[in-house]
């Protein structure tokens, strides 16, 4: 069975993370559909979200080997409620070391900084929440990302979108590059996006 790691950070947008797990989870009870399991992870065993929720990921990141995943799912979060650990060297290494291994890495909103951090948009098309005066555009685009006009973007194995609206396209488009479009399409209808 594939399994994505959602990595969460603290201040993660309780919305993003949602979309991935509910859309997995439906990959386990929609009938002909390859299942897909989705391991939560953190750095403490207690992670505030952005706005009330408080969670225990099943796993602490430093217990996991990496090799096993066939993507990284990552939300976004707020800087100012602790998304600035996403940035840390064991959270920008497991970015680089799932994709290296050919893995897909998934982000939504402010989450395509950590992965430009890591190296990995140098060079491709990319984008990030728009608003706050293009201080993250600029982020992208110092370490030599394209910033396109787009509200998801896919080049090569990176998911790249704007904000919490596009959580579940990006979640739908990663299980559609790891499964296949008539899996994508099943889950979709059976959860009534089609």
């Amino acid at each position: 069975m594939k399994k994505v790691l959602l990595f969460l950070s603290q201040g993660f947008e309780e919305v993003e993370a949602a979309a991935f797990i509910d859309v997995f989870g439906w990959t386990h009870t929609t009938e002909g559909v390859e299942p897909v399991e989705v391991v939560v992870a953190g750095l403490h065993p207690e992670i505030r979200a952005a706005h009330s929720l408080i969670v225990k990921p099943q796993h602490l990141l430093e217990e996991l080997d990496l090799t096993e995943f066939s993507a990284l799912a990552l939300p976004g979060g707020y800087h100012d409620r602790g998304f600035t650990e996403a940035y840390l060297s064991e959270v920008l290494e497991a970015i680089r070391t799932i994709y290296d291994n050919g893995g897909i890495i998934a982000t939504i909103c402010v989450a395509a900084k950590p992965v430009a951090a890591a190296g990995l948009l140098r060079g491709k098309e990319a984008v990030t929440y728009p608003l706050d005066d293009g201080r993250h555009i600029s982020f992208l685009a110092e370490y030599g990302a394209e910033v396109v006009d787009k509200d998801v973007v896919v080049s090569d194995r990176i998911i790249t979108s704007t904000g919490p609206a596009t959580a579940f396209a990006v979640a739908f488009k990663l299980l559609e590059m790891l499964n296949g479009k008539d899996d994508a399409e099943k889950v979709k209808r059976a959860m009534m996006f089609l």
